[in-house]
């Protein structure tokens, strides 16, 4: 599980649906807005940051009468299941991507879906489930001078954002690859088929979800929107690219987990073949011995040594020089 806190939260509160509204200074800081403050906004206040809660009736009826998005827009941005995408409306650039899972108690894998709408000079972003993302880049506009200076730089900041936190769960996965290789080297194997299983399984649940994204940051670098700078583009198309190997290193680590699952059987066969061969010695070497205490254990007359007080022992000592004998043999023969 991984778990990142931001200290400087606590006083962002919550306002019927709106989780918060920021208005950029276009120095780096921002200050926060009420519903009054965004509902009589205009282009001349300066950009503008609104972070919504998709679920809210009162954010549904703003979206639909306020926010001037076209009903084409509205539900795509409200869609429960979306897929990334990206493309550019009438009056605007929607942008809907995936980013890992950092609530806790949740699995990286999990990923929750981040969607965007901006004009350059407004961006809206909804939640239906909890993402951090928005929060961290939040608390980054909250100190003054280290936040995003204008809309077009926080749209970008926040899919730049969003890409970084994949490393995260790109590293806890390094990390667990190379445990478990480690455990196998040193010969620890018992319990390490469950944990594989569980990682391959993580590994292909988190590509499945990352996979379809590629294109759609591919769309988005190829074809930005007129209102990004060179340079924020270019940083997009270079968050892209990390996108591109981080996706690259799963399928490493997927690999390396195949290795690891097949190197895991490979030795639980050894052991079990050294243990059969073991058994199959013993039996080897106690099938004559069986032999002879069958052969001299039936009950008819004429067995010799019957009425011999030395008769047992004469046994005993055969059965030891035989299994001595055939020690020998083994050893001749490259068995032992």
């Amino acid at each position: 599980m991984i778990a990142l806190e931001v200290p400087e939260l606590a006083a962002v509160a919550e306002e019927d649906g709106l989780l918060f509204a920021v208005r950029l200074n276009r120095e780096g800081g921002g200050t926060l807005l009420h519903w009054k403050d965004v509902l009589t906004w205009t282009p001349a206040d300066g950009p503008l940051w609104l972070h919504v809660d998709a679920s809210s009736r009162r954010v549904r009826e703003w979206l639909d009468h306020d926010s001037g998005l076209t009903p084409i827009t509205i539900e795509a941005l409200l869609d429960p299941r979306p897929r990334p995408r990206v493309f550019q409306g009438k009056n605007g650039y929607v942008t809907i991507l995936r980013g890992i899972n950092l609530n806790e108690g949740a699995d990286p894998e999990d990923m929750v879906s981040l969607r965007l709408w901006s004009d350059g000079v407004r961006l809206i972003s909804l939640r239906q489930e909890y993402l951090k993302t928005p929060r961290f880049v939040l608390d980054d506009v909250l100190r003054a001078g280290a936040g995003p200076v204008d809309a077009p730089a926080l749209y970008e900041r926040m899919i730049s954002k969003l890409i970084d936190f994949l490393g995260v769960a790109i590293e806890e996965y390094e990390t667990r690859i190379e445990d478990i290789e480690q455990r196998i080297d040193k010969g620890d194997i018992d319990a390490l088929r469950s944990d594989v299983s569980e990682l391959r399984q993580n590994l292909v649940s988190m590509r499945r979800y990352m996979a379809p994204q590629v294109g759609a940051l591919q769309r988005l670098t190829a074809l930005p929107p007129e209102w990004l700078a060179p340079h924020e583009a270019l940083l997009l198309r270079e968050s892209a690219d990390q996108f591109e190997r981080y996706l690259e290193d799963l399928d490493e680590f997927r690999e390396r987990a195949i290795v690891a699952k097949d190197d895991i059987v490979n030795r639980q066969s050894e052991r079990m073949n050294q243990t059969m061969y073991v058994l199959s010695i013993v039996a080897a070497i106690f099938l004559p011995l069986g032999f002879l205490t069958g052969l001299f254990g039936i009950n008819v007359g004429g067995m010799p040594g019957v009425d011999d007080d030395m008769g047992f022992w004469i046994v005993t000592i055969s059965m030891g020089l035989i299994i001595a004998a055939e020690l020998w043999i083994f050893r001749r023969l490259g068995w032992l």
